[in-house]
Order: structure tokens, then sequence, then C-alpha cells
């Protein structure tokens, strides 16, 4: 008795396989859901070690603090917020703009 692979055979009938738009869409749309998910679940971590760290150093950090000179307080405290002007820059330069169609139509 001989058995015949069926994958085999569909292959060999020359048949294109039907592609199923809706499918796809559903399957790239749970995809891109669990991407979101895990970034977002990385984030959340990278941000809860910060706090626990800067929550742990804070005896230390406000010692440093409060030894400065208020000359050198101040240019931290400068170079802090340049920081964090710059890194939302950056985030808002990188990020992707999906801008209204008639706005897209003007340009």
């Amino acid at each position: 008795m001989m058995k015949t692979d069926p994958l085999k055979a569909f292959f060999e009938a020359g048949e294109a396989p039907v592609i199923d738009q809706a499918f796809r869409a559903a399957t790239m749309q749970r995809i891109a859901r669990r991407r979101l998910q895990l970034g977002l679940a990385r984030a959340a971590l990278a941000g809860l070690g910060v706090f626990v760290a800067l929550l742990l150093l804070r005896p230390i950090l406000v010692i440093l603090v409060l030894n400065l000179p208020a000359t050198i307080g101040q240019a931290a405290l400068m170079l802090t917020a340049t920081g964090l002007v710059a890194l939302a820059g950056y985030y808002l330069a990188t990020r992707t703009v999906h801008l209204p169609s008639w706005v897209q139509r003007l340009l």
C-alpha cells in the first residue's frame, strides 16, 4: 500500500495558495501588539530600576547636594535641564508622526 504525501501532491499540482488578507492583517496586528507590550514592559522595568537606584542613593545625593557650593549646584541643575530638553528633542525628532490626510495633501 502506497501512502501519498498531501503536501507534495499539492505542490506538484501547481496550484497557488490563496492569500487570506484578513488572516495576514490579524496576525500582523497580534505581532505588533506583542512587540508593543514587550517594549512597554522593558521601559517600565527600566524606569522602576532607575527609581529604585535613586531611592537607594538618596541619602548620599542629599549630602552631596547640600555640601556643594551654590554655583556648582546651579550648574548641575542647568546641565540636567539641558539634558532633559535634549532627550525630549531627540524623542520628538525620531518618533513617527501620523499626519491627517488633508495635511498630507498640502505637503
